[in-house]
């Protein structure tokens, strides 16, 4: 596969962290992001360029792409912290050889080439090669979400109460924690925003 030397995303138009606090969510993108074209990246040695399929959108990313997050932006590159892709290239490692030509849902971590754009460098260490079964929606939100919640819930464990309480109870992350919660025979007490 021949690789373009361009490529589309969603870059970032500040760098480092914010002096300024705001809300949680995104009022617009026009403050943080601006669609562009950037070259395609080179993944390192361990790492793998994923042709992203699908990317997700988490509280931590809009943390993220407003400076809000704990790892600092690089302006004029793309943000994203997971999706789902086929993986185009790798490093010489062989486990990130070995997921050549392969499905994955990544994660980018501390590599600044984000899930927002055609092409993605992720950690092979990363990425968890799919099933066809998988959904590339389910796919895109396989790592960050869940491996919050069990680390949220460990935490719980840790306290050795039976019972707990959470806020923003209808979230996606809470949901996950509730499952788990659940399972363990544990009982979360949730509050919600909205009605609905």
């Amino acid at each position: 596969m021949t690789l373009p030397s361009q490529m589309r995303g969603l870059l970032l138009v500040g760098d480092g962290y914010t002096r300024t606090p705001s809300a949680a969510a995104l009022e617009a993108m026009e403050p943080y992001l601006e669609p562009g074209s950037i070259a395609v990246p080179e993944p390192g040695p361990t790492q793998a360029l994923i042709k992203v399929s699908l990317a997700s959108i988490n509280p931590s990313d809009i943390a993220f792409i407003k400076g809000q997050y704990g790892q600092p932006r690089v302006k004029g590159r793309p943000a994203g912290f997971e999706g789902v892709g086929m993986v185009v290239a790798t490093g010489d490692v062989p486990y990130a050889k070995s997921l050549t030509g392969k499905r994955v849902a990544f994660a980018t971590g501390v590599s600044n080439w984000g899930a927002w754009a055609e092409y993605a460098v992720a950690e092979a260490a990363s990425c968890i090669p799919l099933i066809d079964t998988v959904r590339d929606e389910d796919g895109a939100a396989m790592i960050v979400n869940p491996l919050t919640a069990l680390a949220m819930f460990d935490i719980v464990r840790e306290e050795g109460e039976k019972a707990f309480v959470m806020t923003a109870g209808a979230s996606q992350l809470c949901k996950l924690i509730i499952g788990l919660a659940k399972e363990a025979g544990f009982r979360p007490i949730v509050t919600v925003r909205r009605d609905e």
